[in-house]
């Protein structure tokens, strides 16, 4: 089964800033594992973030989202994990 990824509007913000060789392995790494098994490659997050889960990518992180009964991944937030920067950005976007 392959699952549908789908966005938050600033992630291209997000992609943008990380630079475009991090941006080229972040959005490779999405596709080839959280449009497989977003629940074997993901950690799931623990309080405002509890419904969501990260990929680790190098010292980057997608926070993202599972709707089992759609087959959607919805990308929230990606960033470096740098003082848990990623996790206040995407807790802002919630």
């Amino acid at each position: 089964m392959t699952w549908e990824i789908i966005y938050h509007k600033d992630v291209d913000e997000d992609l943008e800033s990380v630079g475009p060789a991090a941006a080229r392995r972040i959005i490779l790494t999405i596709n080839e594992k959280l449009t497989k098994a977003p629940e074997k490659f993901g950690a799931p997050l623990s309080n405002n973030l509890k419904n969501f889960r990260k990929l680790r990518i190098g010292d980057f992180r997608v926070v993202y989202q599972v709707f089992n009964k759609k087959v959607i991944i919805f990308i929230l937030a990606v960033g470096p994990r740098r003082d848990k920067e990623i996790y206040r950005s995407a807790s802002k976007r919630i």
